[in-house]
């Protein structure tokens, strides 16, 4: 399809990363390829439940990445987030879900819980994670191809990463 082409020392590198990454993201749901369990947190600072995230325990301090608003507000802020989306490893079981909840101050929820874990499609979303600001998130990539279709302002704070990933691109 044209993205990538080898160079004279056989490296492969993107032609057009831009087509490629939107081509990915169009073709991407979250929603549809994720599975969530939902919980809740009573607070109401953004700041104050993010800091949870920098004093985990060991056991679960990389077994996690956020996404969505809540990552990109650490990325390259625009859109506040109201909830809290965190990949966790895709073969986590019962009980380290209910730790890292514990270790969180979450309560278990049915249905419209502002803190989502999220059991992946593939554990490749978690390819590149990074701490930042004391909390991990998903590569840049992985980021914008989440909030791409996501909604709730998911393609303008898709737009805003990109300008700050095209950056990198370009250096």
């Amino acid at each position: 399809m044209g993205f990538a082409a080898r160079e004279n020392s056989n490296r492969l590198s993107l032609s057009d990363p831009y087509r490629l990454i939107r081509q990915w993201a169009g073709s991407h749901s979250y929603v549809l390829a994720n599975r969530f369990i939902e919980y809740y947190t009573f607070d109401t600072e953004f700041d104050a439940f993010l800091s949870r995230f920098r004093i985990l325990p060991r056991k679960v301090k990389t077994k996690y990445a956020l996404t969505l608003h809540a990552a990109a507000w650490l990325m390259a802020p625009h859109v506040r987030p109201t909830d809290f989306h965190t990949y966790v490893q895709p073969n986590i079981n019962r009980k380290e879900v209910m730790e890292f909840a514990q270790a969180l101050g979450v309560s278990p929820t049915e249905k419209s819980g502002n803190v989502k874990f999220v059991i992946p499609y593939d554990e490749g979303v978690l390819y590149s994670s990074r701490r930042l600001n004391g909390v991990m998130i998903v590569s840049p990539v992985q980021l914008y191809v989440d909030l791409y279709n996501y909604p709730g302002r998911g393609e303008e704070a898709a737009q805003k990463l990109l300008e700050e990933i095209a950056k990198d691109w370009q250096a």
